[in-house]
């Protein structure tokens, strides 16, 4: 609830003067970390610092990148991207810098989050579901290696408890 109210709070000071600046309208999907808040605009992934209120844009490619989350230390972001053909997990320094792929299943891959440790991203996947497609949680290591399955429970949002034995779930599908 405390880390919703920092999110709402932080919206309500940087949006406005972001859009009356740039003309944007389109600022979706906030991550907040302690000092920073990422978003969407334009298929891209941009990050704006609470301090000093300046806007960086840290990927620009034809691709449409989407889902982007703060790890828990808040010094790297991970999101979806579609630059490979099929929706994959990338992350990048929240500095900007290259980008590194995560995922490599045909299948697409929609990041959902951290662990609670920051080891690992949480994403949903139809990988291995049969003969109906249905996306259940999985993980990847943040510095790449293979993924684990969390739950053979159907699901598309969740969390992973801070003990890291728990995965919370959202059924929600898209």
């Amino acid at each position: 609830m405390k880390k919703l109210f920092m999110l709402l709070t932080a919206l309500t000071i940087l949006l406005p003067s972001i859009s009356s600046a740039q003309n944007t309208q389109l600022l979706r999907q906030p991550s907040i970390s302690k000092h920073e808040i990422t978003f969407v605009y334009g298929g891209d992934i941009w990050v704006s610092d609470f301090k000093t209120q300046q806007v960086r844009r840290i990927t620009s490619t034809a691709a449409v990148e989407s889902d982007p989350h703060f790890s828990p230390d808040g010094k790297t972001i991970a999101f979806t991207s579609n630059r490979s053909g099929s929706k994959s997990v990338y992350s990048v320094s929240r500095l900007g810098g290259n980008v590194k792929r995560l995922t490599w299943h045909a299948n697409s891959a929609y990041v959902r989050g951290w662990t609670p440790n920051g080891k690992s991203v949480l994403y949903a996947s139809t990988r291995e579901t049969a003969p109906k497609r249905y996306n259940r949680l999985w993980t990847v290591p943040s510095k790449g290696g293979v993924p684990r399955l969390m739950s053979k429970q159907w699901a598309f949002n969740g969390a992973i408890s801070n003990n890291g034995k728990q995965v919370v779930i959202d059924r929600m599908t898209r």
